[in-house]
């Protein structure tokens, strides 16, 4: 009985030129590898993440008095792995001795990014209402029995 050959892999694309370009040119969106991962869930990260997302930024304090863990750094540090952009703020606290100290406080790093809210802004409206009166002007002149 013959043995069939192991087969080889070919790859589909064998050059750059005919893969797809991992850019995207549409504002507001990213690229899939560039978009953060979910943590698993019932972790201090998923645990860290939620908190987040609800206040808006976290400390040690907080993450020990709501989700009960004592380890939020560590739980940040695996969010960031996971993509996520965080912030940390160094803040200036007393202790109970009187003495100063820092603390870490973390908020996600949301961009600021302009979004269409169902209205469009008013310079852009203007700006677009020149360019249609300049187009429309230049078309008739072109074409005068489309007037």
């Amino acid at each position: 009985m013959k043995s069939a050959r192991p087969a080889e892999a070919v790859p589909s694309a064998n050059t750059s030129a005919h893969s797809t370009p991992q850019q995207t040119d549409l504002p507001g969106l990213e690229r899939a590898s560039e978009a953060p991962t979910l943590p698993s869930p019932n972790t201090r990260a998923a645990e860290a993440l939620a908190l987040l997302l609800k206040r808006g930024d976290l400390d040690q304090r907080q993450f020990l008095d709501d989700a009960g863990g004592w380890r939020l750094a560590a739980a940040v540090h695996v969010l960031r792995g996971l993509g996520w952009r965080i912030e940390t703020e160094r803040v200036p606290v007393t202790l109970a001795n009187g003495e100063a100290a820092h603390i870490a406080r973390y908020r996600l790093d949301r961009p600021s990014r302009p979004h269409q809210a169902g209205l469009i802004r008013p310079d852009l409206a203007a700006w677009l209402a020149l360019a249609a009166m300049l187009t429309a002007d230049a078309f008739a002149r072109a074409v005068p029995w489309f007037a």
